[in-house]
């Protein structure tokens, strides 16, 4: 709070927090999201371009439906689809494309979620498969060789 604040908000924190103090691990919590959602000043932004649940229409065909999610960077796009395998997780696969003429990158995409991380490394052509993702909030991390990762803001699948 801010000094300027009146005398009566500051005697009412006091109290709150020698009361009813906030719980360790939910101030840990909160700071460690926070860090998780800052990006450090070495990551490049990796921006969610294109999202199929956004989509107006949606055929249904009775099987489970890939979500797919499209990424843009400097000079790169990556496109993730997301399938339904078992109850409450996903197989993720895609690839990371490059601008015309260059070679296809090399590296990793991470899918990082709140119990840890799942990696798919890129093959030869730049496609990845991750299997085992769970279901909730996930960042994607593009982690290519030799240079800076790219790191996209957190969302619900």
């Amino acid at each position: 709070m801010s000094r300027w604040m009146p005398s009566e908000l500051w005697r009412l924190r006091d109290m709150f927090q020698s009361c009813d103090p906030i719980p360790e691990h939910a101030l840990a919590g909160a700071y460690s999201a926070m860090a998780r959602r800052s990006p450090h000043p070495d990551q490049t932004a990796l921006e969610l371009v294109g999202d199929s649940a956004e989509s107006p229409t949606r055929i249904r065909s009775g099987r489970p439906e890939p979500r797919v999610l499209t990424f843009a960077m400097p000079g790169r796009v990556l496109e993730i689809d997301l399938v339904p395998t078992v109850a409450g997780q996903y197989r993720a696969s895609g690839m990371v494309l490059n601008r015309a003429g260059h070679a296809p990158p090399a590296g990793e995409v991470v899918l990082r979620h709140p119990a840890g991380e799942c990696a798919g490394p890129l093959d030869e052509h730049g496609a990845f498969r991750v299997a085992d993702v769970p279901r909730g909030p996930i960042s994607v991390v593009f982690r290519p060789l030799r240079s800076a990762p790219a790191v996209a803001d957190w969302l619900v699948c």
